[in-house]
């Protein structure tokens, strides 16, 4: 995991060289931006940002009138990602693309394509203040069918409220906590937050779209598909894996009428079956498809699964054998 980040208060110099070489480093980093500080007050510009993988997230915040990319910054290099801009400040911010304009009141988010010019005009009074959330467009594509009719469309600041407490968490990450389990799921965990802020229905829309927490509730169903054979995985595992409680996690399951426990041994159970029923697997002893699928004692494997299936799991592999 890489950061990359400069304050332009540690640059050395005066305060006008302190400006110039900041914008000069945003410009010609990674961020591939411009930027117009604003006239008559002293300067000061922060950017931070962390890389996971083929996912980016940033912030940006600073006494700066406008953030831009233009053609020049997409010749250099021209990237197929979608940016999800969540605007961070207290104050309205102005994002331009492709002939439309879209007003972000603090909270709110809209996505936008990285490879068109696009620019950030902030309040004459305040200071630059949004997050950045960057991903390959296809890996939005395979999570969502209809991206490309969410870019320049206004989400209002409910829906990207957990994107915004995420991308929080992980750029204050520091030290031993970068080498705990969370950034290696990061970037995961981020595609599936910006698919359900842009699946909402927006304020332009009148096509029916998920609740904020049913969509939250199916962020929460692919991290558990993604780890239910994961001996020991629990709720509280879950819960640190998307930086939220085992009680929110705990009310968004009964919410949809079941548990993790009664979700997690379904899918355990269904695995496990799929095993023992297939040739492929005809090698393994039951046992150890149990220890496989993630669960803790085979006495327990046996219950479970005989009230399930109404079979024992070695009649399950007699059958697919005969």
């Amino acid at each position: 995991m890489q950061r990359i980040s400069f304050d332009s208060a540690d640059l050395p110099g005066d305060e006008r060289l302190r400006k110039d070489r900041w914008v000069d480093s945003l410009s010609s980093g990674y961020v591939r931006l411009r930027a117009d500080a604003r006239p008559n007050v002293p300067f000061d510009g922060q950017l931070k940002i962390m890389l996971l993988g083929q996912a980016a997230i940033g912030r940006i915040c600073g006494t700066v009138k406008t953030i831009s990319r233009g053609a020049a910054e997409i010749a250099i290099e021209n990237t197929d990602n979608a940016v999800l801009l969540l605007n961070s400040g207290t104050d309205e911010m102005l994002v331009e693309q492709s002939g439309k304009s879209v007003a972000c009141t603090a909270g709110a988010a809209v996505l936008i394509e990285q490879c068109v010019p696009s620019t950030i005009n902030v309040s004459a009074q305040h200071h630059c203040n949004f997050m950045a959330i960057q991903l390959p467009r296809q890996q939005l594509r395979g999570q969502t069918c209809n991206v490309e009719d969410r870019f320049m469309t206004p989400i209002p600041a409910s829906a990207p409220a957990l994107a915004y407490a995420y991308v929080e968490t992980l750029l204050k990450l520091s030290g031993a906590a970068e080498q705990a389990d969370i950034p290696r799921f990061a970037a995961d965990h981020i595609a599936d937050l910006v698919v359900a802020a842009v699946a909402l229905k927006t304020l332009h829309q009148e096509t029916q779209a998920p609740s904020l927490r049913a969509a939250r509730f199916e962020t929460v169903r692919r991290e558990l598909d993604r780890n239910f054979m994961m001996p020991g995985f629990s709720l509280t595992a879950l819960a640190r894996r998307l930086l939220v409680s085992p009680r929110y996690v705990q009310a968004l399951f009964s919410e949809a009428g079941t548990s993790f426990t009664g979700e997690l041994t379904t899918r355990r159970l269904m695995r496990a079956h799929e095993m023992l029923a297939s040739p492929h697997y005809a090698h393994m002893k039951v046992m150890d498809v149990a220890y496989e699928c993630g669960f803790p004692t085979v006495s327990h494997f046996h219950r479970i699964f005989r009230r399930h299936f109404d079979a024992t799991p070695g009649e399950v592999r007699d059958r697919a054998i005969t």
